[in-house]
């Protein structure tokens, strides 16, 4: 996918094989990566969670990212991602739009419940951060759709569970309609309220992580996805946009 992650992902991986380096090598903290390669924190820390779940790189908490393997080149690099190929079985799924996104519920509320339980103090963070920089562009309506995925995804990175990061970041580009922030595209949906109401949720899926406790932070993912849900029931039978008529579910 060429994207300025997947061009991260992809300059990281040529700067480990280039330089020949050995399992055990470091790298150097997210700081010093994100000024090495010339991109944000946010930026950096998305390639490097990438290259952990391939097993290329760890992280050590406190400490930095070290080289785990050297990855290999070629035609089947598995860095060289191709979104159409990787969502090919998906689009022969026979099952609707809201089918997927109830999926999308049982994975996510789960995945909550399990981060409130496994999550370090640097993926709390994450996720608390994810949060903040939604909050904070609030006026950057370009910026939210990507900054609430990069919230949905600290969450399932703090499962600690592999299989959950790879399935959250192939299903979402699925099931996660763009642009789903647009105020021109959805005038009577977007509107001040509506974000804040966001803003309040995402909080609240926060603190209930921060508890510790996986039933708080299930029942505060499955409000927020519950309320997404029910704004689409209104599509279900179709309609101009996938955010028509939600506005009468709020």
């Amino acid at each position: 996918m060429d994207t300025l992650t997947g061009r991260t992902i992809q300059a990281l991986k040529t700067h480990i094989s280039d330089n020949q380096l050995s399992a055990g090598i470091k790298l150097g903290s997210l700081n010093e990566l994100s000024q090495q390669f010339g991109v944000s924190r946010t930026v950096i820390r998305e390639a490097v969670s990438a290259l952990r779940s391939e097993g290329v790189v760890e992280a050590r908490h406190g400490v930095g990212v070290f080289v785990r393997d050297i990855p290999r080149a070629g035609a089947e690099d598995p860095g060289t991602f191709d979104a159409d190929v990787a969502l090919a079985p998906l689009s022969r799924l026979k099952t609707s739009f809201m089918d997927l996104l109830e999926l999308r519920m049982a994975f996510e509320v789960h995945a909550a419940g399990l981060a409130a339980v496994r999550r370090s103090w640097a993926q709390e963070s994450n996720i608390w951060n994810a949060a903040r920089q939604f909050e904070a562009s609030l006026d950057d309506e370009a910026a939210l759709d990507h900054l609430d995925f990069v919230f949905h995804r600290s969450i399932a990175e703090a499962t600690n569970n592999g299989a959950f990061i790879e399935f959250f970041s192939l299903m979402s580009l699925q099931i996660l309609p763009q642009p789903a922030f647009s105020k021109e595209l959805n005038p009577a949906l977007i509107t001040s309220d509506y974000v804040q109401n966001t803003v309040v949720e995402h909080r609240a899926i926060c603190e209930a992580i921060s508890t510790g406790s996986p039933e708080k932070a299930r029942e505060a993912m499955r409000a927020h996805l519950n309320r997404s849900h029910l704004r689409y029931r209104g599509f279900a039978d179709g309609g101009a946009s996938p955010l028509s008529n939600v506005a009468r579910d709020d």
